[in-house]
Protein backbone atom coordinates (compact mmCIF):
# COMPACT_ATOMS: atom_id res chain seq x y z
CA UNK A 1 0.00 0.00 0.00
CA UNK A 2 1.75 3.31 -1.66
CA UNK A 3 2.11 5.68 1.41
CA UNK A 4 -0.36 8.83 2.36
CA UNK A 5 0.72 11.84 0.66
CA UNK A 6 1.61 14.64 2.81
CA UNK A 7 4.30 17.34 2.91
CA UNK A 8 4.56 20.82 1.70
CA UNK A 9 2.69 22.60 -0.99
CA UNK A 10 3.80 21.69 -4.52
CA UNK A 11 5.68 18.50 -3.44
CA UNK A 12 4.77 15.65 -5.88
CA UNK A 13 2.04 13.17 -5.08
CA UNK A 14 3.77 10.37 -3.06
CA UNK A 15 3.08 7.13 -5.13
CA UNK A 16 5.32 4.56 -3.71
CA UNK A 17 6.79 3.36 -0.66
CA UNK A 18 10.12 3.76 -1.13
CA UNK A 19 12.08 5.98 -3.63
CA UNK A 20 15.50 5.05 -5.23
CA UNK A 21 18.24 7.36 -6.09
CA UNK A 22 21.93 6.49 -8.17
CA UNK A 23 24.01 9.81 -8.29
CA UNK A 24 27.18 8.87 -10.02
CA UNK A 25 30.22 10.58 -11.62
CA UNK A 26 34.09 11.32 -11.04
CA UNK A 27 35.87 12.46 -7.95
CA UNK A 28 35.42 16.16 -7.96
CA UNK A 29 31.94 16.41 -9.66
CA UNK A 30 29.89 16.88 -6.73
CA UNK A 31 28.91 13.52 -6.08
CA UNK A 32 28.51 13.08 -2.66
CA UNK A 33 27.77 16.50 -1.84
CA UNK A 34 24.72 16.27 -4.53
CA UNK A 35 23.56 13.21 -2.78
CA UNK A 36 24.14 14.07 1.03
CA UNK A 37 21.89 17.30 0.24
CA UNK A 38 18.98 15.13 -1.58
CA UNK A 39 19.46 12.79 1.42
CA UNK A 40 18.93 16.01 4.36
CA UNK A 41 16.21 17.56 1.61
CA UNK A 42 14.31 14.03 2.14
CA UNK A 43 14.96 13.82 5.63
CA UNK A 44 13.22 17.58 5.72
CA UNK A 45 10.14 15.99 4.36
CA UNK A 46 9.61 13.76 6.70
CA UNK A 47 10.79 10.69 5.04
CA UNK A 48 13.49 7.69 6.27
CA UNK A 49 16.77 7.67 4.02
CA UNK A 50 19.15 4.99 3.81
CA UNK A 51 22.28 6.11 2.24
CA UNK A 52 25.94 3.98 1.08
CA UNK A 53 29.08 5.41 -0.94
CA UNK A 54 31.18 3.61 -3.35
CA UNK A 55 34.33 6.09 -3.37
CA UNK A 56 36.79 4.00 -5.15
CA UNK A 57 40.04 6.31 -6.19
CA UNK A 58 37.81 9.22 -6.43
CA UNK A 59 40.25 11.21 -5.14
CA UNK A 60 42.43 10.64 -8.28
CA UNK A 61 39.44 11.15 -10.81
CA UNK A 62 38.00 7.33 -10.28
CA UNK A 63 34.40 6.27 -10.14
CA UNK A 64 32.05 7.63 -7.81
CA UNK A 65 28.60 6.22 -6.77
CA UNK A 66 26.31 7.15 -3.99
CA UNK A 67 22.84 5.26 -3.47
CA UNK A 68 20.09 7.20 -2.06
CA UNK A 69 16.92 5.32 -1.33
CA UNK A 70 13.77 7.14 0.94
CA UNK A 71 10.51 6.84 1.94
CA UNK A 72 8.18 5.84 4.53
CA UNK A 73 9.39 2.35 5.44
CA UNK A 74 12.78 1.26 4.36
CA UNK A 75 15.80 -1.11 5.35
CA UNK A 76 19.08 -1.49 3.24
CA UNK A 77 20.62 1.43 1.39
CA UNK A 78 21.23 -0.57 -1.54
CA UNK A 79 18.56 -1.21 -4.58
CA UNK A 80 18.18 -3.80 -6.94
CA UNK A 81 19.24 -3.55 -10.63
CA UNK A 82 16.73 -2.02 -13.08
CA UNK A 83 14.73 -0.46 -9.79
CA UNK A 84 15.90 3.38 -9.94
CA UNK A 85 13.86 5.86 -10.14
CA UNK A 86 16.11 8.34 -10.94
CA UNK A 87 19.96 8.37 -12.28
CA UNK A 88 21.56 11.68 -12.03
CA UNK A 89 24.97 11.40 -13.89
CA UNK A 90 27.58 14.33 -13.23
CA UNK A 91 29.85 12.73 -16.30
CA UNK A 92 28.33 11.17 -19.15
CA UNK A 93 30.39 8.51 -19.56
CA UNK A 94 29.25 7.24 -16.07
CA UNK A 95 25.49 7.21 -16.84
CA UNK A 96 26.55 4.37 -19.45
CA UNK A 97 28.34 2.65 -17.36
CA UNK A 98 25.34 2.49 -14.84
CA UNK A 99 22.61 1.71 -16.94
CA UNK A 100 21.84 -1.43 -15.48
CA UNK A 101 20.75 -0.11 -13.13
CA UNK A 102 17.99 1.62 -14.87
CA UNK A 103 14.67 0.98 -16.08
CA UNK A 104 12.48 2.34 -19.07
CA UNK A 105 10.84 4.53 -16.80
CA UNK A 106 13.60 5.78 -15.00
CA UNK A 107 14.28 9.66 -15.32
CA UNK A 108 18.01 10.02 -16.14
CA UNK A 109 19.80 13.64 -15.35
CA UNK A 110 23.41 13.86 -17.37
CA UNK A 111 25.73 16.35 -17.25
CA UNK A 112 27.55 16.56 -20.78
CA UNK A 113 30.67 16.56 -19.24
CA UNK A 114 33.38 14.78 -20.31
CA UNK A 115 36.42 13.68 -17.81
CA UNK A 116 39.14 11.35 -18.49
CA UNK A 117 40.99 9.59 -15.56
CA UNK A 118 44.45 10.66 -15.17
CA UNK A 119 45.84 7.08 -14.52
CA UNK A 120 44.61 6.76 -18.04
CA UNK A 121 45.94 9.95 -19.81
CA UNK A 122 49.24 9.22 -18.34
CA UNK A 123 49.61 6.02 -19.52
CA UNK A 124 51.40 5.10 -22.62
CA UNK A 125 52.70 1.98 -24.06
CA UNK A 126 55.81 1.48 -25.95
CA UNK A 127 56.17 0.42 -29.97
CA UNK A 128 59.46 -0.93 -31.17
CA UNK A 129 59.24 -0.83 -35.07
CA UNK A 130 61.16 -3.74 -36.54
CA UNK A 131 62.31 -1.95 -39.97
CA UNK A 132 64.06 -0.03 -37.71
CA UNK A 133 65.60 -2.21 -34.79
CA UNK A 134 68.87 -4.05 -35.77
CA UNK A 135 69.08 -5.90 -32.01
CA UNK A 136 71.86 -3.50 -30.86
CA UNK A 137 70.47 -4.44 -27.24
CA UNK A 138 70.75 -0.69 -26.32
CA UNK A 139 67.02 -0.30 -24.86
CA UNK A 140 67.67 -4.24 -23.13
CA UNK A 141 71.03 -2.66 -21.45
CA UNK A 142 69.25 0.97 -20.44
CA UNK A 143 65.77 -0.42 -19.44
CA UNK A 144 65.54 -0.33 -15.50
CA UNK A 145 62.73 -3.04 -14.94
CA UNK A 146 64.46 -5.53 -17.51
CA UNK A 147 61.08 -4.98 -19.52
CA UNK A 148 62.80 -5.20 -22.91
CA UNK A 149 63.64 -8.62 -24.18
CA UNK A 150 65.20 -10.28 -26.90
CA UNK A 151 62.78 -11.29 -29.34
CA UNK A 152 63.23 -15.20 -31.02
CA UNK A 153 63.91 -13.90 -34.94
CA UNK A 154 67.38 -14.94 -34.78
CA UNK A 155 68.37 -13.93 -37.98
CA UNK A 156 67.05 -10.09 -37.61
CA UNK A 157 67.99 -10.28 -33.80
CA UNK A 158 64.98 -7.60 -32.98
CA UNK A 159 64.19 -6.86 -29.96
CA UNK A 160 60.31 -6.92 -28.83
CA UNK A 161 58.73 -5.55 -25.81
CA UNK A 162 57.21 -8.32 -23.45
CA UNK A 163 53.38 -9.49 -24.26
CA UNK A 164 52.01 -11.31 -20.98
CA UNK A 165 54.35 -13.41 -18.88
CA UNK A 166 57.61 -14.31 -19.74
CA UNK A 167 60.77 -15.74 -17.90
CA UNK A 168 64.20 -15.06 -17.67
CA UNK A 169 66.94 -17.09 -15.71
CA UNK A 170 69.04 -14.43 -13.48
CA UNK A 171 72.42 -16.02 -11.53
CA UNK A 172 70.20 -19.53 -11.86
CA UNK A 173 67.24 -19.05 -10.72
CA UNK A 174 64.12 -18.53 -13.09
CA UNK A 175 62.46 -15.37 -12.98
CA UNK A 176 58.90 -13.19 -14.06
CA UNK A 177 59.26 -10.61 -16.01
CA UNK A 178 56.95 -7.86 -16.14
CA UNK A 179 54.66 -6.24 -18.83
CA UNK A 180 56.80 -2.64 -20.08
CA UNK A 181 55.17 -0.05 -17.42
CA UNK A 182 55.35 2.45 -20.17
CA UNK A 183 57.21 4.54 -18.39
CA UNK A 184 59.08 6.05 -21.51
CA UNK A 185 62.22 6.38 -19.91
CA UNK A 186 63.98 4.73 -22.98
CA UNK A 187 62.59 7.46 -25.44
CA UNK A 188 63.37 10.24 -23.09
CA UNK A 189 66.91 9.27 -22.51
CA UNK A 190 67.52 8.36 -26.66
CA UNK A 191 68.44 4.90 -26.24
CA UNK A 192 67.72 3.90 -29.35
CA UNK A 193 70.14 5.01 -31.98
CA UNK A 194 67.89 4.54 -34.46
CA UNK A 195 64.82 6.03 -33.48
CA UNK A 196 63.00 2.51 -33.29
CA UNK A 197 60.98 3.23 -30.02
CA UNK A 198 58.02 5.38 -29.83
CA UNK A 199 55.23 5.93 -27.46
CA UNK A 200 51.37 6.65 -27.89
CA UNK A 201 47.75 6.58 -26.04
CA UNK A 202 46.48 3.42 -25.40
CA UNK A 203 43.34 4.68 -24.36
CA UNK A 204 39.26 5.15 -26.23
CA UNK A 205 36.24 7.33 -24.45
CA UNK A 206 33.10 6.57 -26.58
CA UNK A 207 31.91 9.58 -28.77
CA UNK A 208 29.23 11.49 -26.74
CA UNK A 209 26.90 11.71 -29.54
CA UNK A 210 26.75 7.63 -28.74
CA UNK A 211 26.45 7.73 -26.02
CA UNK A 212 23.95 9.86 -25.57
CA UNK A 213 22.17 7.54 -28.00
CA UNK A 214 22.69 4.53 -26.36
CA UNK A 215 21.03 6.66 -22.68
CA UNK A 216 17.97 7.78 -24.89
CA UNK A 217 17.22 3.73 -25.98
CA UNK A 218 17.32 1.95 -22.64
CA UNK A 219 14.86 4.90 -20.73
CA UNK A 220 12.16 7.19 -22.62
CA UNK A 221 12.60 10.22 -19.62
CA UNK A 222 16.47 11.36 -20.40
CA UNK A 223 17.57 14.66 -19.93
CA UNK A 224 21.09 15.63 -21.00
CA UNK A 225 22.44 19.19 -20.33
CA UNK A 226 25.61 20.88 -20.29
CA UNK A 227 25.89 21.86 -16.48
CA UNK A 228 28.96 23.23 -16.81
CA UNK A 229 28.34 25.84 -19.03
CA UNK A 230 24.84 26.82 -16.57
CA UNK A 231 27.16 26.49 -13.78
CA UNK A 232 29.60 28.84 -15.20
CA UNK A 233 27.20 31.05 -16.79
CA UNK A 234 25.87 31.83 -12.99
CA UNK A 235 29.27 32.29 -11.65
CA UNK A 236 31.23 29.12 -10.73
CA UNK A 237 31.62 25.85 -12.38
CA UNK A 238 31.44 24.78 -9.11
CA UNK A 239 27.96 24.64 -8.91
CA UNK A 240 26.96 22.44 -12.00
CA UNK A 241 26.00 20.06 -9.51
CA UNK A 242 23.56 22.55 -8.08
CA UNK A 243 22.05 22.85 -11.51
CA UNK A 244 21.57 19.03 -12.10
CA UNK A 245 19.61 19.18 -8.27
CA UNK A 246 17.73 22.00 -9.70
CA UNK A 247 16.28 20.30 -12.47
CA UNK A 248 15.84 17.14 -10.92
CA UNK A 249 13.17 19.16 -8.58
CA UNK A 250 12.31 20.76 -11.56
CA UNK A 251 10.73 17.48 -13.52
CA UNK A 252 9.24 16.20 -10.21
CA UNK A 253 9.84 12.66 -10.31
CA UNK A 254 10.30 12.10 -7.13
CA UNK A 255 8.29 13.37 -3.98
CA UNK A 256 10.89 16.16 -2.89
CA UNK A 257 9.57 19.29 -2.27
CA UNK A 258 11.31 21.97 -4.53
CA UNK A 259 11.54 24.74 -2.06
CA UNK A 260 12.99 21.92 1.14
CA UNK A 261 16.03 21.64 -1.43
CA UNK A 262 16.15 24.99 -2.12
CA UNK A 263 16.82 25.67 1.74
CA UNK A 264 19.16 22.41 1.84
CA UNK A 265 21.27 23.68 -0.53
CA UNK A 266 21.38 27.39 1.13
CA UNK A 267 22.35 25.40 4.18
CA UNK A 268 25.55 23.80 2.32
CA UNK A 269 27.11 26.35 0.77
CA UNK A 270 29.21 29.03 1.84
CA UNK A 271 27.92 32.33 2.32
CA UNK A 272 30.06 33.96 -0.22
CA UNK A 273 29.10 31.25 -3.14
CA UNK A 274 25.51 31.80 -1.87
CA UNK A 275 23.92 33.92 -4.59
CA UNK A 276 25.88 31.34 -7.50
CA UNK A 277 23.93 28.13 -6.59
CA UNK A 278 20.73 29.70 -6.15
CA UNK A 279 21.31 31.42 -9.70
CA UNK A 280 22.37 27.64 -10.77
CA UNK A 281 19.58 26.04 -8.63
CA UNK A 282 17.06 28.09 -10.72
CA UNK A 283 18.25 27.74 -13.86
CA UNK A 284 18.54 23.70 -12.95
CA UNK A 285 14.77 24.48 -11.75
CA UNK A 286 13.63 25.97 -14.80
CA UNK A 287 15.32 23.31 -17.32
CA UNK A 288 13.17 20.88 -15.14
CA UNK A 289 9.95 22.64 -15.59
CA UNK A 290 10.01 23.22 -19.13
CA UNK A 291 11.13 19.73 -19.64
CA UNK A 292 7.74 18.39 -17.94
CA UNK A 293 5.76 20.53 -19.56
CA UNK A 294 6.63 19.85 -23.14
CA UNK A 295 6.12 16.00 -22.03
CA UNK A 296 2.50 17.05 -20.96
Amino acid sequence: MAADTKGHAGTPAITKDTYNMLCVGIGGTGVIRASMILGWTAMNDGFKVRTAETHGMSQRGGSVSSYLRFGKSLEGPFMMEGDVDVLLAFEISEALRNLHYIGEDTAIIVSRTVVIPPSVLTHRMLKIDGEKCIGCGNCLAHCVPSQVFRGHDDAQKQFTLIQGEARQIRNGYSVVLDSCTGCTQCIIDEVCPFGAITAFNDWEYPPVPEIENDLKAASRNVIIVDADQIAVQAGNILAANVVMLGILAGIERVPLNAETMRRTVESFVPKKALEVNMKAFNEGLAIGKNWKQRRG
